[in-house]
């Protein structure tokens, strides 16, 4: 019978191959796997403006943004709201604007009686600064 002799040891080793491949396959799987979160609940076709300029502050010094959907639906905070609480909504929005300042975004395909109708709104709420978005054209 052959025994076994502990009195020699080896020293533990930590195998750096196989750690790396499985990190490699960890960053593969994550990558794959990962959904880019995309805002599909507003779509909005923006009209087109040769001059239109790209927003040049950061997301905390963002005015809020109103939207006019195609089918005449307003949104104020990416929530809906009913033409009954337009009023009050708006006066709310332009109480905690960064100086009184609004975005409005219609969609190039929704009404224009709607949109004056919000922009009347916000200016009576207080707004002193209305910014109207538009898309560059594509070249």
């Amino acid at each position: 019978m052959r025994l076994i002799n502990f009195g020699v040891r080896r020293k533990p080793e930590v195998q750096m191959a196989p750690l790396i491949d499985v990190v490699f396959l960890l960053l593969i799987f994550y990558a794959v796997t990962t959904q880019f979160v995309t805002d599909d609940r507003l779509k909005l076709k923006l009209p087109e403006a040769k001059t239109a300029e790209s927003e040049g502050v950061g997301r905390e010094e963002m005015p809020p943004e109103v939207k006019i959907a195609a089918d005449g639906t307003i949104w104020i905070n990416d929530v809906i709201v009913p033409d009954d609480e337009l009023e009050a909504q708006m006066q709310a929005l332009v109480e905690r604007a960064p100086g009184k300042t609004v975005i409005l975004k219609g969609d190039r395909d929704a009404d224009y009686g709607i949109v004056v109708r919000v922009l009347d709104t916000a200016r009576a709420a207080g707004a002193t600064m209305i910014q109207m978005s538009a898309d560059r054209p594509k070249e």
